[in-house]
């Protein structure tokens, strides 16, 4: 769901002159094309809009761009020598999510999904989610509707690199001047309204300095695109506020962790197949709750994919330790929220804010759909979930659904990325160390 620019004829390209001159009549001058990477960042490049007939034949990037740790460092090319050459991956263009951001009424941005050789590329989060969802439909004749929740701190910065919390004053689910002294996060949540991606609520959380903005139900696609949309919106808005947006997953000793919950449900054509007639779950519901719980240890190397997500996931604080599940119950790694009809739905709660919001949604998509495949039985009580993104990988590359469902490829350039951050934290002395044996040792 995004902002239409123009009443574009959607029958007619959308790269020809007649809507070139729309831009220009518009004041658009520049065209920014964005995709999204494996760590659910932006990147992107950015055009004077005189390029978009050019931009059809899309954009080239190299492909280790997107084989990049979180410092920008590749893979090893003696692993991956299918890298070694840096070969090229083209973006195309999405031109149905085109929108101007309120904040920059002379910019378009743009959407785009990775390509190599003509194909979809294994290394591109949103192509990764479109092929999820393409199975679930010719393989069970089923659609998949979801919405995001994620919550995030902001900060402020006093020039020396020191932050306090925006803030500090206020309690959860209150929004006033109070919880936002500065009107900063007002603002943001009217131009993120704007945006047109389907931004509900917002409000403070527990912390100080927290909040969460709420999206409503989408396609999968459109859902995970909107996620993504609203982090990157949420950080530029931060910066023209003065303060900076933090999605870790846990930002804060002895402060509350910040999620990403993850709704799901599944259609065939307009009904809710979760649903039943007598407001119970349909068998298909308890299918896909089995499945999601079968293949939790892999789902979380996306729910929780950073050394830092496992700092949020003690059991305190409404965060699951086991892959249990039950009905309107917020200390389950599945809850059912209590509505039904056609808003009976599943919610994920392990996911954190650093989650790429396109591969978590695939991989719950992959796993509910075995699910259903199988007829499993639902465990109310589940299995002790990973204590380490270590475990969690390890998991991933283990699960042959998942890792068919991913493919090879990316399994394995995803697994080396996260082992390498691994090794990084391993490696470096922490504060905790530092004032804790310095003194007793």
């Amino acid at each position: 769901m995004t902002s239409p620019l123009l009443d574009r004829d959607a029958t007619r390209p959308a790269f020809d002159a007649d809507y070139l001159d729309q831009l220009l009549a518009r004041g658009i001058q520049v065209i920014r094309v964005i995709h999204a990477d494996l760590f659910g960042r932006q990147r992107g490049k950015q055009y004077p809009v005189s390029s978009l007939p050019g931009l059809a034949k899309g954009i080239a990037y190299s492909k280790m761009a997107n084989a990049e740790d979180l410092l920008g460092v590749p893979v090893d090319e003696k692993e991956f020598p299918a890298l070694a050459n840096h070969p090229d991956q083209h973006a195309y263009l999405d031109m149905d999510t085109a929108f101007v951001p309120p904040w920059e009424s002379d910019s378009l941005w743009v959407l785009a999904r990775l390509s190599e050789d003509g194909k979809p590329s294994a290394l591109c989060p949103r192509s990764q989610l479109a092929a999820a969802t393409a199975r679930l439909h010719e393989d069970l004749g089923l659609r998949a509707v979801a919405a995001g929740e994620p919550e995030f701190y902001l900060f402020r910065k006093d020039g020396t690199g020191s932050r306090t919390p925006y803030a500090p004053d206020g309690v959860s689910y209150t929004m006033d001047r109070i919880t936002d002294p500065d009107g900063a996060v007002g603002r943001i949540h009217r131009q993120l309204i704007e945006m047109n991606i389907g931004v509900t609520v917002v409000n403070r959380e527990f912390s100080p300095g927290q909040f969460e903005i709420n999206l409503a139900h989408n396609e999968a696609l459109s859902a995970a695109d909107s996620a993504f949309l609203l982090k990157t919106g949420i950080k530029e808005l931060a910066v023209i506020e003065g303060l900076e947006a933090n999605f870790m997953a846990k930002p804060v000793t002895g402060e509350e962790g910040s999620s990403l919950h993850v709704h799901l449900s599944l259609w065939q054509e307009d009904e809710n197949v979760f649903a039943a007639p007598d407001g119970a779950l349909s068998p298909a519901a308890l299918a896909a709750i089995a499945g999601i719980q079968q293949h939790a240890p892999a789902i979380m190397a996306f729910a929780a994919p950073t050394v830092n997500s496992y700092k949020r996931l003690t059991g305190n604080g409404l965060s699951p330790r086991t892959s249990n599940w039950g009905e309107d119950n917020r200390f389950t790694f599945v809850r059912v929220p209590a509505e039904r009809g056609g808003a009976t739905r599943l919610e994920l709660r392990a996911g954190d804010a650093s989650a790429s919001s396109h591969l978590l949604m695939a991989a719950m998509i992959h796993a509910a759909a075995d699910g259903i495949r199988r007829g499993l039985v639902p465990d109310e009580a589940g299995k002790p979930l990973p204590r380490s993104l270590g475990e969690s990988v390890a998991a991933l590359e283990a699960d042959e659904v998942l890792r068919a469902g991913f493919g090879d490829e990316f399994t394995a350039v995803y697994a080396a990325l996260k082992r390498r951050e691994i090794e990084a934290f391993e490696a470096t002395v922490t504060d905790w160390e530092w004032n804790l044996y310095r003194r007793h040792v």
